[in-house]
C-alpha cells in the first residue's frame, strides 16, 4: 500500500484506512469517491459533502 494518507476524491478530506478503495492508482475512502461520485451520491457517508 502507498503512503497516502487522504482520500484522492478532490474535495474530500477523509482518511484513507486499511480498507481504502484502490482506483487507477490512487486511494479513496470509499466506492462513491472513487468512482467520482458517478452514482449521484451528494457525499461519501464520513460527515464530508465532498460530491456536491
Amino acid at each position: 500500500m502507498s503512503d497516502q494518507t487522504t482520500c484522492a476524491c478532490p474535495q474530500c478530506t477523509c482518511d484513507v484506512q486499511d480498507n481504502a478503495v484502490e482506483h487507477n492508482g490512487e486511494l479513496y475512502c470509499c466506492q462513491a469517491c472513487a468512482t467520482g461520485h458517478a452514482d449521484g451520491s451528494k457525499d461519501c457517508g464520513h460527515n464530508c459533502s465532498c460530491g456536491q
